[in-house]
């Protein structure tokens, strides 16, 4: 039990939580750019293309406040679902802010987390959980009633079992996809559970994850995998082959991802504190954000034409307007 307490506090402190920079950690890194890496261009008018409207705290109606919150994830119908992973519990806030139902608190039952460090709730129907300690990804319905839980079966190969989950969505299939804290991959399983293959592993040569802390599945079922370890963001197909990576020399340390509409992409960088975004993967030099500054934004998503960022430090969600430029 107490390797397993140092291994998991070791992935928090790595993955989760970074405190060193990678130039602290390594200043030659700060030179590196891969082969495959896309061109870092500038441009783009000087107007900033996320409009401030408010901040939520979760706080309506005398509630407790958010604590060290880590992801975010909005569904159709407009609520919005933050992992408060330090108070371990998953809140739904409806459209107007309001804090309308919750699921957890410390405890490895049904309706207990350990490390809520993700949430995703983009079908409008479920909402995936990656409870990190308690090594599972849990699935609740719309209305956060706990319905089933994900771990490794003892029928599952090997090269297949993974640890410390980060993060879990579904793809345009309803495939599962899993970053594996532990070993530093994702999986991707059948609509079944089963697992199906790994990617981004120890042998994925360029491809390989160093840090990995976040991924998005975007349009075309790409796969986008912010990496901490690199400073960049890993991009993969549905099948897990390498495409090609981004971000090297403007981004530190990725985090959160989202598409506001085809064509952009914008990461949440925790250390730079601010949304870097992007046009066709070429980074856009023009003011991104006005409003608050971040203190430690960690995950972002859209919602129509707005986008809610989720500040860990601040402990709040920023909403803002997103303006297109096209």
């Amino acid at each position: 039990m107490r390797q397993r307490h140092f291994l998991s506090l070791y992935i928090f402190l790595t993955c989760i939580h970074p405190v060193l920079s990678r130039e602290a950690r390594d200043p030659a890194r700060a030179h590196q750019a891969s082969d495959s890496s896309v061109a870092f261009k500038e441009s783009g008018p000087p107007r900033a293309l996320l409009h401030y409207l408010a901040t939520w705290t979760g706080e309506s109606g005398g509630g407790t406040p958010m604590k060290r919150p880590n992801a975010v994830s909005a569904d159709p119908a407009g609520n919005v679902y933050v992992a408060d992973t330090g108070n371990q519990r998953v809140l739904r806030f409806d459209p107007s802010g309001r804090v309308t139902a919750e699921i957890g608190g410390f405890g490895w039952g049904t309706d207990q987390f350990d490390g809520p460090v993700s949430v995703w709730a983009q079908n409008g129907l479920d909402v995936y959980v990656a409870d990190m300690n308690n090594q599972r990804v849990v699935r609740c319905d719309r209305n956060l009633h706990f319905i089933s839980e994900l771990k490794p079966a003892d029928s599952w190969p090997d090269r297949f079992r993974f640890g410390f989950p980060l993060d879990a969505a579904l793809g345009m299939q309803s495939e599962l996809y899993c970053l594996d804290g532990e070993n530093r991959r994702v999986l991707k399983l059948d609509a079944h559970g089963d697992p199906q293959i790994d990617f981004g592993g120890f042998d994925s040569g360029e491809g390989r994850l160093d840090r990995p802390t976040r991924f998005f599945v975007g349009r075309n079922n790409r796969m986008f995998v912010s990496d901490g370890g690199t400073g960049d963001v890993k991009v993969f197909d549905m099948h897990g082959n390498f495409l090609f990576l981004f971000g090297s020399g403007v981004l530190e340390e990725p985090a959160g991802l989202c598409e506001p509409e085809a064509g952009w992409l914008l990461a949440a960088d925790s250390a730079l504190r601010q949304v870097a975004a992007f046009r066709d993967f070429r980074h856009f030099a023009g003011p991104v954000t006005d409003g608050p500054l971040f203190a430690e934004p960690v995950d972002l998503t859209p919602l129509k034409n707005r986008v809610f960022v989720l500040d860990r430090r601040r402990a709040c969600l920023d909403l803002f307007e997103w303006t297109s430029p096209n």
